[in-house]
């Protein structure tokens, strides 16, 4: 299978029967007004030559340095091929752009591109407040609806009244497919007796390693998680051991009748804190930020680093041909599973001083060849369809295609568990904290999570 086909089958994938009747509230009655800034089908044609000066700036929250610097790199091009703009660049780590993008998108003066995040808790709240442009008259010029698959369109779209997420009005695009597996070091996994690593893969066999490396004076897995969210996806890879990807994506997409607070993620939760208590992660996680963890990782701290296909580049660059990537096993639903989907989206602001350009300026950020290209170099394949044309000459990143096949081939992708309310991600990130260190129990995390989803149901 292509990658293109990958690319095709995984809008099947996420949300055949998952968006099938689903609606997600949240938001006011009031209906939003036309985000497009004015910008006629003759400005967006003239793009950046619509206007004298230029001065846009672009806000990133994807911080790996590989990825910051494919960023940068695009915006410096962008700004060498346009002698009237001029470009400020400003790269943030996830968790800082969580704290600061709602007062920075409402004040006078945001940035004209942003980087936020699918779901309810960030760009369906930008989306509420009227802060984000409406892509719909870009897409149709630039071609968008076609050069992205539909999963990629659908996650990023709000109803005009921001009353339902995947349906409506396009909000944003990603760069990158990205998917949360397993990167393991090939070199520590020999010294405990495992040269092939594809035993792996069987759901017994990875739990022994884990008591092995331990018993070896390894550490099984190394975790950052002072900003409270990259753990959640271990928690995302266990739920998939007892919980269908399809089932798991009703919960996300507020399907009625659906609850987080289950035997089958019971034992997810459990299995999840018992690792703490088995001494499998780091015991000093929770002060350790990620970018630490990933640098710790690819410097042979650890046998395993369970996270995205994000810090694919990064890792490469550290661990050379040492490192290696895997999907989580299967679990008891039989297939393998995991959660993923799509980067982080680039958005425009409702409020850009010069909408075409700032639009030429993100369809040169996502579908452009230097763009692809730059993906690529940057460890992940490109979200548009084009980049299946692109060749792969990176080891690690043609294995993570390989298994991205392997997952895509048993419909076994599932999205972001935190996107189901706007405080869902606070709340999960809050109260995983308290769980690995001991102050409450799985089955008080589960209920915390279903009462916030809930909620948000209740106030639709």
């Amino acid at each position: 299978m292509s990658k293109k086909q990958i690319a095709i089958v995984l809008s099947i994938v996420l949300f055949a029967g998952a968006l099938s009747g689903a609606c997600s509230g949240g938001g006011s009655d009031t209906p939003q007004t036309d985000k497009t800034s004015g910008s006629s089908t003759e400005d967006i044609a003239a793009g950046c030559d619509a206007y004298d000066e230029v001065k846009l700036v672009v806000s990133v929250s994807e911080s790996h340095p590989a990825i910051t610097e494919m960023y940068r790199t695009l915006t410096e091009k962008f700004a060498a091929a346009h002698d009237n703009v001029t470009i400020e660049f400003q790269p943030k780590d996830f968790q800082s752009a969580l704290q600061t993008i709602k007062l920075e998108m409402s004040s006078d003066n945001p940035p004209d591109i942003v980087q936020g995040n699918e779901g309810w808790s960030i760009n369906g709240a930008l989306w509420e407040a009227g802060l984000l442009a409406n892509l719909d008259p870009y897409a149709e010029y630039y071609g968008w609806f076609d050069e992205f698959p539909e999963a990629a369109l659908t996650v990023n779209r709000f109803t005009e009244d921001a009353k339902i997420l995947g349906e409506g009005i396009l909000t944003g695009l990603p760069v990158a497919t990205s998917l949360v597996g397993v990167f393991y070091n090939k070199e520590l996994l020999a010294q405990i007796g495992i040269t092939d690593p594809t035993v792996l893969d069987d759901r017994d066999k990875f739990v022994e390693t884990l008591e092995t490396a331990k018993q070896a004076g390894l550490l099984p897995i190394m975790v950052g998680n002072a900003e409270k969210n990259y753990a959640l996806h271990i928690l995302s890879l266990l739920n998939g051991w007892f919980v269908s990807a399809e089932d798991i994506n009703k919960w996300v997409f507020n399907r009625e009748g659906q609850t987080y607070d289950d035997e089958a993620r019971l034992k997810a939760t459990t299995i999840y804190q018992d690792w703490m208590k088995q001494g499998y992660y780091n015991a000093d996680m929770a002060a350790v930020s990620f970018p630490d963890a990933r640098s710790r990782f690819s410097q042979g701290e650890s046998v395993f680093f369970i996270t995205g296909t994000w810090a694919l580049g990064d890792i490469a660059a550290g661990l050379g041909d040492k490192a290696g990537f895997m999907l989580f096993p299967a679990g008891d639903i039989g297939r393998h599973q995991a959660v993923g989907g799509f980067s982080r989206p680039l958005s425009m602001s409702s409020k850009s001083k010069y909408p075409a350009c700032a639009a030429q300026l993100l369809d040169f950020m996502v579908a452009s060849d230097d763009a692809i290209e730059g993906t690529i170099a940057s460890g992940r394949p490109a979200a548009a369809l084009r980049g299946a044309d692109f060749p792969v000459s990176d080891p690690l990143l043609a294995q993570h295609i390989a298994e991205f096949q392997r997952l895509d081939e048993v419909n076994g992708l599932f999205t972001w568990e935190d996107w189901p309310s706007p405080t869902m991600l606070e709340l999960m990130g809050s109260e995983g904290q308290r769980l690995l260190a001991g102050e409450i129990t799985p089955q008080e995390f589960n209920t915390a999570v279903q009462d916030n989803w809930e909620e948000f149901m209740a106030s639709r």
